[in-house]
This record gives C-alpha cells, sequence and structure tokens, in this order.
C-alpha cells in the first residue's frame, strides 16, 4: 500500500539503518514485503517532529548523520522545508546502493503503485520484478540464503493473506534468509514481550534495538527492528546509526532513547 507518512519519523529511522545494512551485505538479490512507491512528493507530505526536514537541520551538526549514507542519497533532491522536493521510498535508497548486478523483487497490493516502481527502477536501470500480491506470503514463499529482506508492515501484528511480519520473519530466520523486520511503535508504555512469545526461541536473532520517545508525536512514540542473520559489520552500523539519531533528534523527540 502506498506510504501517505513518507518522510515520517519511522522513516527516517528505517531508511538509515537499511542504507548502512545495504551497503554492508550487497546481496544478489533484494526483497520487500511492502512496496510503496518508487519516490514521494514531498510538497504533499507533513514529515513532522523527526522527519526528514528535522533530519537534515540535525545531521549539518552530527559528523556521524553527515556522513551516513542516507544523508547522502536524501540530500540529492529532498530539497528545503519551503521549497520541498522528492522523497525517495527504501526501494529507490536500496536500488542506489546495491550491486550493479544485483535483482530486486517488491511485493505491492495498489497496481498504480506497482506500475510506478516498475518503470522507475527500469529507468534506473536495475533488474526488478514487481508484483501485485500479498508481500507477506510472497517473500516467505520466494526468499533463499543469501537474499536481503525488509519486512516493513504498519502494524506488525496485522496478518496478510497467511503470515503475519512477525511469523514472516522467524520464518525467514528459521531457514537462514537475511531479514530486517521494522514495526512501528505507537505508545510509549507498548511492552516488548511479544518478541519473545511470538517467536521461537531456536530461530536465531542478531542486532536488534527500539528507539521510543515518551510521547507519540507525529503517529509514532518509537519505532524498533528484529534482524538475522546479518554480517557483523552491518549489526555494528546498524546499531552506531541508531544511537546517532537517538542523540540528534531528541530535541525534537521527548526523551528519545534506544532499548
Amino acid at each position: 500500500m502506498a506510504n501517505t507518512y513518507a518522510a515520517n519519523f519511522g522513516d527516517v529511522v528505517k531508511h538509515s539503518v537499511l542504507c548502512e545494512v545495504v551497503v554492508r551485505e550487497r546481496p544478489p538479490r533484494y526483497l520487500e514485503s511492502h512496496g510503496g512507491r518508487l519516490v514521494y512528493d514531498l510538497a504533499g507530505l507533513t514529515p513532522g517532529p523527526g522527519g526528514v526536514w528535522d533530519f537534515l537541520e540535525v545531521a549539518s551538526d552530527d559528523d556521524d548523520l553527515n556522513r551516513s549514507i542516507y544523508a547522502e542519497l536524501i540530500r540529492r533532491d529532498a530539497g528545503t522545508r519551503h521549497n520541498p522536493g522528492k522523497y525517495p521510498g527504501s526501494i529507490a535508497l536500496a536500488a542506489e546502493r546495491l550491486p550493479a548486478e544485483s535483482d530486486v523483487l517488491a511485493f505491492e497490493l495498489v497496481p498504480a503503485s506497482a506500475t510506478e516502481l516498475a518503470e522507475g527502477l527500469a529507468a534506473m536501470g536495475r533488474s526488478a520484478t514487481v508484483e501485485v500480491a500479498d508481500g507477506l506470503t510472497g517473500v516467505c514463499e520466494r526468499a533463499r540464503p543469501g537474499d536481503l529482506v525488509l519486512l516493513d508492515p504498519f502494524h506488525v501484528h496485522v496478518r496478510g493473506e497467511a503470515f503475519s511480519s512477525v511469523e514472516a520473519f522467524a520464518m525467514l530466520a528459521t531457514r537462514g534468509v537475511s531479514t530486517m523486520l521494522w514495526y512501528a511503535i505507537y505508545d510509549p508504555s507498548e511492552p516488548d514481550e511479544w518478541i519473545a512469545d511470538s517467536i521461537p526461541s531456536p530461530v536465531p536473532r542478531g542486532w536488534s534495538a527500539r528507539l521510543v520517545g515518551d510521547a507519540t508525536e507525529g503517529g509514532l512514540a518509537g519505532c524498533g527492528f528484529l534482524t538475522a542473520h546479518l554480517c557483523s559489520e552491518s549489526e555494528a552500523a546498524a546499531g552506531a546509526i541508531i544511537e546517532a539519531l537517538a542523540r540528534a533528534l531528541s530535541p525534537v523527540r521527548r526523551g528519545l532513547r534506544v532499548e
């Protein structure tokens, strides 16, 4: 489904981590469960506290964020608050930094968005397949070891045709697929026991983090990650960028911290 909350705090966090992981994993194939659009018009969006405009302002004074891959990519077309440009979706960001020979496989339920994705990736010279289908079922059926999968649902526990995102993560991790699950935190007091309750203990998990504040701002209190089978360099880079975001964005998101 097309993301009407593009460029908000959740996207900044998700995409900052994704960019660092993609350049270190260099997978031969990249899969996304919820494709969305390739590019968003920032003039029609309100990113809110900790969104892309706040990120660009704080990044100029923070060495870690200033030299991040995400900052490099979004600066090219984002423009400014007063003269907004374009914001790349996760597939566009990944496609910019995947090896030239890597393939992209994305799933999207909205046909118009799927068409835009396919045409945009072709224009970038990227080998890609975009399917109009339930993405959780699609990635579970198609992903194999060596791939990199991003699961980024609006609601982590909502089931698709056959699986929830948590169930898809567990299935992919069990099969040895490098997987990132991003999830939204809508309430700062929201517990995280569901992670241990929903994912079988034998499932190998790697780096995980929750970046959460004291209040719901712009629709989210925070967001989190579960990952499996990432290389140690990816895990270290993901942890470093999350710490930098917590430090730099705390003035605009009260109590922002890494858990």
